[in-house]
């Protein structure tokens, strides 16, 4: 199964995420594959083409990796005593053994997905607690979260007693950075918990209370262990640090989590083989006129040497002639280059091939037109001049081996997720405030200003497992950056 989503990321960015998860009884078959078409559908105002966007400036704006997804867990279940997940963190700091790298690494792994596993169940509790409507309900969910997240905090700061008796400097500073990732996820998420009661008139006071009794809490805890906490009103100095130093502990926490990648030339053996080929139908070519002539006028005449040098510039012509053919023939299975992933070992369990052109909207498949056309901003669009962007990407992983990786860890399957920067389709857009004149009712002049917009339709196409889904999304966008992105109905 693959679910896809689109969703803004920062002011410039689209996070093109597509979760694949292996059926139970595909899971240890040797190989998975999965392709996805994505087609960027560009107005002619951005004056966006293949001349001034290249292959080399897509490329340049996206950043692709693979990330793997542990078990959906909710967070009542994770904070109980018989959590697998949970059990097993404890069973990996009680058999620490210090000098050994592996048992070192095993904590460090399983503390990482806990602490990642944990983020997402609070997310998720916080999600449900929005979308509720009564505000009772809201309350009861609130006081819940906060009654378990009490509970998960003390199971985490339980297994710092077992890092003392082990007195082992490495595997106590990975459990510290650990716990100060544990405090902002905390901290972070009790705020937005108190905005949710904080942005209406209702007499919430208890709950506020509650929740801010908690952020109180985790400030001691981070003074008492030196962690950094936010200075108020100071932007440019302290708070930029720990900005900072967010980022670097967010990246620690995750890179257990994202699968290692290499760079590679796709077909490069192939296509140079294709290549060889033209030139030896080319030098064919030239040799016959050669060899011909050669019999009609002899050697060492003017006559020969003229039809020899026509003979060799049309030789180059057709090999380049042959080239472009071949590479017209096999663009739909060819790639720009591959991506290979490896496990822990540095075995090679799968790749992702990626390619990118600009595509001519006759060349479109019908389905992809029919997607377009469906549910389309007015009906005055035309899409014969708009700019066609076609990224395609092919990936094939050993679900047997990807398994296998995380031996104490269950997983639903990984996520393959790519950041596309749109700043450079940007450039050429317009001031976005525009001042708009109009007549009122009393025979005046009237202007405002308003915002001018870009739409960018978003077409993805996913096969698995021979079953193709199409979705559509709608990027609003200005110079400023996107604005929002829409999923459109299809």
């Amino acid at each position: 199964m693959i679910k896809e989503s689109v969703k803004k990321f920062g002011d410039y960015s689209l996070e093109i995420k597509f979760k694949f998860r292996p059926n139970a009884a595909l899971r240890f078959r040797k190989y998975r594959k999965y392709k996805v078409d994505t087609y960027f559908f560009l107005p002619r105002e951005m004056g966006v083409n293949k001349k001034n966007y290249t292959k080399k400036d897509f490329y340049r704006e996206i950043n692709s990796y693979i990330k793997i997804d542990p078990v959906k867990i909710t967070f009542s279940e994770l904070v109980q005593e018989d959590d697998e997940l949970s059990q097993n963190l404890v069973s990996s700091f009680v058999n620490l053994i210090p000098d050994d790298e592996t048992s070192i690494d095993n904590m460090e792994t399983l503390l990482k997905v806990y602490l990642s596993v944990f983020k997402k169940s609070i997310k998720r509790e916080l999600r449900s607690i929005n979308k509720a409507g009564d505000k009772d309900e809201k309350i009861r969910l609130a006081e819940r979260l906060l009654n378990n997240l009490d509970k998960g905090i003390l199971f985490f700061r339980s297994l710092h007693a077992h890092i003392k008796e082990k007195n082992n400097n490495n595997s106590r500073k990975i459990y510290l950075i650990g716990d100060e990732y544990f405090s902002t996820v905390i901290i972070k998420y009790l705020y937005v918990l108190f905005q949710y009661f904080n942005k209406n008139n209702e007499n919430n006071k208890l709950i506020k209370e509650h929740i801010s009794e908690r952020i109180r809490d985790e400030h001691n805890h981070r003074k008492k262990n030196g962690f950094p906490i936010i200075v108020k009103k100071d932007f440019n100095k302290e708070n930029e640090k720990i900005l900072y130093r967010w980022s670097i502990i967010y990246n620690f926490i995750n890179n257990k989590l994202i699968i290692a990648t290499r760079f590679d030339k796709e077909n490069k053996w192939l296509i140079q083989f294709y290549y060889s080929i033209a030139a030896g139908i080319a030098m064919i070519f030239a040799t016959a006129v050669a060899f011909y002539y050669n019999s009609v006028y002899g050697n060492f005449t003017a006559k020969f040497f003229v039809v020899l040098v026509v003979s060799y510039m049309f030789k180059d012509r057709i090999k380049d002639w042959i080239k472009d053919l071949i590479n017209y023939l096999l663009k739909k299975e060819t790639y720009d280059h591959t991506i290979n992933i490896f496990n822990e070992k540095d075995q090679n369990i799968g790749l992702i091939s990626q390619g990118f052109s600009f595509m001519p909207s006759n060349n479109l498949p019908q389905d992809i037109i029919d997607a377009r056309l469906t549910n389309i901003e007015n009906e005055i669009q035309d899409i014969s001049f708009e700019k066609i962007m076609h990224y395609k990407s092919k990936t094939k992983i050993d679900a047997s081996m990807l398994f296998k990786m995380f031996k104490n860890i269950k997983i639903r399957g990984v996520n393959d997720i790519t950041y596309f920067n749109t700043s450079p389709l940007l450039m050429r857009m317009e001031r976005p405030d525009t001042e708009i004149v109009f007549l009122n009712s009393r025979n005046e002049l009237e202007s405002f200003k308003s915002e001018k917009v870009y739409h960018i339709n978003m077409i993805l196409k996913y096969e698995y497992l021979n079953k193709i889904k199409i979705s559509k999304y709608r990027v609003i966008l200005n110079r400023n950056g996107i604005k929002k992105v829409e999923k459109v109905k299809i």
